[in-house]
């Protein structure tokens, strides 16, 4: 079952049972576009449908993981508010609950969608220069992903408003004490290293025991979790559509956009 060529993700073989996808859009930190949520959706189809792949890594090209979305006005040519929550939509249909051991290798910024996401992974690997942040309310929005629930869930209250309510970055060793990443890789901020300690991390756990890796995903299972996460995503999907249907959001898009040609990837959604 050969891998689909896509345009925003980049497919490698890991191992027999191990692959590693890799969000190809280095120019733009990988910030998310239509076409990313559309290519990581259908790699990932792909690798559960694949009958002898066991675990996925998904990492990022370049310096960054992923900086969030592209942020660009309906006006100016960007996705519409339905087409971005349809495409995120979808794409979270894919990843919650997914039935193979998820691993994120955040090599750099994970921002906005880039760290909300990371809630739907086994594990989560964080290289020693990585940082997360989800600015929201720093540029008028509100929280996504359903993250207004899960980093409630995951970090408590006051270290989630830290990032939802002050939009503060956080360092991958903050992030590993809040409880969303699992480890701090030693990799003297060498991406290369990094993805390559990684990748051991997963073929040594693709040779495991297939049936036992697959009762742990099933006993550890969040099904209750996930629809509460659900109804988060949707009171947030009316709120964003409050937010961003008004002028003054347009113009703030609009604004942003030009301020952010050529800026650091802190400046992403």
């Amino acid at each position: 079952m050969s891998p689909p060529v896509l345009e925003t993700i980049r497919i490698e073989c890991i191992s027999e049972r191990a692959v590693l996808l890799t969000y190809n859009q280095p120019k733009i930190s990988n910030a998310f576009t239509l076409q990313q949520y559309y290519d990581l959706a259908e790699a990932l189809e792909w690798a559960r449908d694949a009958p002898k792949i066991i675990v996925i890594v998904l990492t990022g090209a370049g310096k960054h993981y992923c900086a969030g979305k592209v942020l660009q006005s309906p006006d100016a040519g960007g996705p519409t508010i339905d087409q971005e929550i349809a495409a995120g939509g979808a794409l979270g249909q894919v990843l919650q609950n997914f039935p193979k051991i998820l691993i994120a290798a955040v090599n750099g910024a994970a921002i906005g969608w880039g760290c909300t996401q990371l809630w739907n992974f086994d594990l989560v690997y964080a290289s020693s220069v990585a940082f997360f942040q989800t600015p929201f309310t720093k540029l008028g929005f509100v929280p996504e992903g359903g993250s207004s629930f899960t980093f409630v869930k995951t970090m408590g209250r006051q270290r989630a408003m830290r990032m939802l309510l002050a939009s503060e970055r956080v360092s991958a060793n903050g992030m590993q004490i809040n409880g969303l990443v699992t480890e701090v890789v030693d990799d003297s901020g060498d991406r290369e290293t990094f993805v390559r300690k990684v990748c051991e991390k997963a073929e040594m756990i693709a040779g495991y025991n297939e049936e036992s890796l697959k009762l742990v995903k099933e006993l550890t299972s969040r099904e209750e979790e996930v629809r509460e996460m659900r109804l988060a995503s949707e009171r947030e999907r009316v709120a964003l559509s409050r937010v961003l249907s008004g002028d003054a959001a347009k113009k703030m898009m609009a604004d942003f956009a030009t301020r952010s040609k050529g800026s650091k990837p802190s400046s992403k959604l």
